[in-house]
């Protein structure tokens, strides 16, 4: 993988760690290759819940060629300051706004994935003329309080109530459980990022219990409906699932995967209608880390979607 530019950007609300991949890292014979100049739109890419600017390693390899490239730990998350409170969506899309600030940055293409893209998507709601376009990666476009058979008890137990400490190859095999079919090492590095090395060589991860309780809580309240049709630039949604058949109703429970990938593929069309200006690329038999299953897809979408 190629080494990013791993650093800290102080707000006058959150200090936040940040990683950029900057051409002027490449070597000779890569520089030759770079299709940007200094009027292309800047990337900032968010990462799901749990995971790290990490994540985006992949993708923005890929990308970096095309735009500068900018991920960030958002707040409680990687290396970036774990507070007690502030984990709704919208003080976490204004840590983002003020983090680009802080950067000198003025228009964005925004890239959001799972709890990530609820996050872009409050914030391309809130301050329209700050985002050029806006990509949701497998992101729960609908309030959970809408999934079938969803109940805010089970969905703010998320994986348990209690933390769980693991030893380092425990954890990496339930992560390669996961991911089996597209595991490498250097998937193996990302997600190493996602967890803390205590004392006694146990593992835990970073982003505490009570903080996933939180945004949780916030997804739950939170009204994402009403943010679609305050979009004004391009959308793109890239759900990890099938487009639905004509007539298809979502499924009445959700307790397969199969069940859960056919409730995303309707989520997303339900809500492709009520945005102006959207486009879809159905993305079936892809695991929901899409940006680790199948970077080389994602990375160019993104690429043709900035380049319409």
């Amino acid at each position: 993988m190629i080494k990013p530019r791993s650093s800290f950007v102080d707000t006058d609300i959150i200090r936040l760690h940040y990683l950029e991949w900057d051409p002027a890292q490449l070597n000779t014979a890569q520089e030759q290759s770079l299709e940007w100049d200094n009027d292309n739109i800047p990337l900032i890419l968010l990462h799901g819940l749990g995971a790290t600017a990490d994540t985006w390693h992949l993708v923005a390899e890929r990308l970096y060629k095309h735009s500068p490239v900018i991920a960030f730990d958002l707040r409680g998350h990687g290396l970036s300051e774990q507070s007690e409170t502030g984990y709704d969506l919208v003080n976490i899309a204004e840590d983002v706004v003020h983090g680009m600030a802080a950067l000198g940055l003025g228009q964005v293409a925004l890239v959001g994935h799972g709890w990530g893209g609820r996050v872009a998507l409050a914030l391309a709601a809130r301050h329209p003329a700050l985002i050029s376009h806006l990509v949701l990666v497998d992101c729960p476009h609908v309030e959970p309080r809408y999934w079938p058979g969803m109940t805010r008890e089970r969905f703010l137990r998320g994986r348990g109530d209690q933390e769980r400490s693991l030893s380092w190859n425990d954890f990496v095999r339930e992560m390669r459980e996961e991911m089996d079919d597209f595991w490498t090492p250097d998937i193996e590095a990302i997600v190493h990022t996602y967890v803390r090395e205590n004392p006694d060589g146990s593992v835990e991860e970073r982003l505490g219990l009570e903080q996933q309780r939180q945004i949780r809580a916030s997804l739950w309240d939170d009204r994402a409906l009403d943010y679609y049709g305050k979009l004004t630039c391009p959308v793109l949604l890239i759900p990890a699932a099938a487009q639905p058949r004509q007539g298809e109703d979502p499924p009445e429970r959700l307790e397969s995967a199969n069940e859960f990938a056919a409730a995303k593929g309707y989520m997303a069309s339900q809500v492709a209608r009520v945005i102006s200006r959207c486009s879809v690329l159905w993305m079936p038999h892809t695991a929901h880390d899409i940006q680790l299953h199948r970077p080389d897809i994602l990375s160019q979408a993104i690429i043709d979607f900035m380049a319409e």
